[in-house]
């Protein structure tokens, strides 16, 4: 199950990607637009803002599955494996709760704009829902992800398989990155 969420991840991380170089197609072309006096209003900053808060919501997931979060180990290295396996499981799971937190408040803040009718205050005159629902739905994406991995190491804890936990969601013997 973990393998798929992973997969899912990697595409949505992907589709972040292409969006952000999509939002710098569109920043170029209005500069050009502009230098070149045509006039073209392509609403670059305002769509920017919006791409780039999906995709850093919806990259969130990959980050976890791929281990690039930033962890500080000063101390986790020298501490036995069983002990490394418990912090790793307790640190997924407050991940998970924070992330569900997040997507809660993300889905909040959308519920909020729907009710009030909210637009930007700006010429790209959208609701402001639209593209907060697709923030919300990336960061309840992150949450799912983080819940799954949570229980996944979980299990793995109960069972004693410290060393896939510490493959999973720890820092590898060698101290560098999975």
């Amino acid at each position: 199950m973990i393998g798929l969420a992973a997969i899912a991840a990697r595409w949505a991380a992907r589709l972040g990607g292409a969006a952000i170089l999509v939002a710098a197609v569109l920043v170029a072309a209005e500069v050009l637009s502009r230098n070149l006096g045509l006039g073209l209003r392509l609403h670059a900053f305002e769509l920017t803002n919006y791409i780039f808060a999906a995709a850093v919501a919806f990259g969130l997931s990959w980050a976890l599955v791929e281990g690039a979060h930033i962890r500080i180990d000063l101390l986790y290295r020298w501490l036995p494996m069983p002990l490394r396996a418990v912090l790793d499981v307790a640190a997924l799971a407050a991940l998970a709760v924070t992330a569900a937190g997040m997507a809660w408040q993300g889905w909040r803040v959308t519920g909020a704009s729907l009710a009030l009718g909210a637009r930007p205050n700006a010429t790209l005159d959208i609701p402001l829902a639209l593209p907060q629902a697709v923030w919300a739905a990336g960061l309840s994406w992150f949450a799912a992800v983080a819940a799954l991995m949570a229980l996944a190491a979980l299990a793995r804890l109960i069972r004693g398989r410290w060393a896939e936990i510490s493959r999973m969601a720890g820092i590898d013997a060698t101290g560098g990155p999975r």
